[in-house]
């Protein structure tokens, strides 16, 4: 049990400073910004992910310019709409650079017509393409595999790619919501409603990658972070698990994520504890417990409850 637990600890670690290392190269899912999506100002990317959008937008300029540049007018009408008054420190500069940006893709289509009224069908298509290419709709039975063998097989190279694709899926998704808003009810606006839905009420693997967390992805499993297939992060989990001796949540209640309910859910109900407050607090109990267990040695198959009697108890 000892060795098993270090060799997967020792695995996490080494491929977490792999990571860094072909971050620092360039390479991999937190790439480091550059050009106009690197001068975010701080004021702008603590309430937005425009810097996100901008990167997702450097990412596919070869591929498809037009789409880029909805991506920088959309950045851009955030930027906008968060400091019209251009007050926060940078901000004038940033959207007086990315304005320049998004003027010089226009000047590459030759002074040719914008319908921006099809931004909405542009980006769709392009989404729905984008998605086929890296076969994200085959991730989930991909996941399914690891889940049931309950190990983790995907290489770094595969997972640090998967992450990449992830995150420009993560802006599409979110320029798509805004441009939705004012797409024909009927036609596209219909479409990418649905999908927003599909995303988060049965794309299990979709749903967690574009959620945000920290270390360990509690809302739904990941193929791009092996943390939760750990025996003690598997039991922690468990301790956590909503039993019959707490009340009954209403049915109205909604569970975020693809989880069971847990105390946490309880705590939210009761308190009305932020969302966000909610999941960093269930993220380090988590790693708590777990952290705890491994120190322990408690058997996997030891009961979760004797797993926290252990940790409260030391």
């Amino acid at each position: 049990m000892a060795s098993r637990v270090d060799a997967n600890w020792v695995r996490l670690v080494r491929a977490t400073l792999k990571r860094e290392q072909l971050r620092g190269a360039g390479q991999g899912h937190e790439r480091t910004p550059g050009g106009i999506a690197g001068a975010v100002p701080p004021s702008l990317e603590k309430a937005t992910n425009i810097d996100a959008i901008l990167q997702a937008a450097d990412e596919i300029e070869s591929e498809n310019p037009n789409v880029a540049r909805i991506l920088c007018e959309q950045a851009y009408s955030m930027a906008q709409n968060l400091d019209p008054n251009s007050d926060g420190r940078g901000v004038l500069q940033f959207k007086t650079g990315l304005m320049s940006v998004i003027k010089q893709k226009l000047a590459k289509k030759g002074g040719a017509q914008i319908d921006r009224n099809r931004d909405a069908q542009l980006l769709w298509d392009f989404y729905q393409r984008y998605k086929s290419r890296y076969r994200v709709d085959d991730i989930q039975r991909e996941e399914q595999k690891w889940l049931e063998s309950g190990t983790f097989t995907a290489n770094l190279g595969e997972s640090l790619e998967m992450r990449k694709v992830i995150a420009t899926l993560r802006a599409l998704v979110e320029v798509m919501e805004e441009l939705s808003k004012d797409a024909h009810p009927d036609g596209v606006g219909r479409h990418i409603i649905e999908e927003l839905r599909r995303i988060k009420r049965s794309d299990a693997t979709l749903s967690a990658e574009l959620t945000p967390y920290n270390i360990v992805p509690l809302e739904a499993p990941s193929l791009t972070n092996a943390i939760r297939v750990f025996p003690e992060v598997k039991g922690a989990i468990a301790a956590i698990r909503y039993t019959e001796q707490f009340p009954r949540l209403p049915a109205v209640f909604e569970i975020s994520g693809q989880r069971d309910a847990d105390l946490f859910d309880l705590l939210e109900y009761v308190f009305g504890f932020q969302k966000d407050n909610v999941r960093n607090q269930r993220e380090n109990v988590v790693l708590t417990v777990a952290n705890a267990q491994t120190r322990l040695g408690i058997p996997v198959e030891a009961d979760p409850v004797r797993v926290l009697d252990n940790l409260f108890t030391t």
